[in-house]
């Protein structure tokens, strides 16, 4: 499934894109804002944003502004359910 070339910018993303300065939450390296600040798609797949919770949702975490964060794909998949 194509990804959209830029997430959703609502406020929750807003704030929080300026809250950790544009970095991943997991990793601390920068997230690029849209697609085509990345070489290639693939990679754009990998390093997008994507909202993450901090507790998971599965562990009795909410969709609260303080229990989310930003962080890269591929880091929010890897931390998975763990806390």
């Amino acid at each position: 499934m194509a990804q959209p070339f830029a997430p959703k910018e609502t406020e929750t993303f807003l704030a929080l894109w300026a809250q950790q300065e544009g970095r991943c939450a997991l990793c601390g390296e920068p997230m690029p804002r849209h697609r085509f600040e990345t070489a290639h798609r693939t990679l754009w797949a990998k390093r997008r944003p994507t909202l993450d919770h901090i507790r998971p949702k599965s562990r009795g975490g909410q969709d609260r502004l303080e229990n989310l964060q930003l962080a890269h794909a591929q880091c929010n998949k890897i931390k998975g359910n763990t806390l």
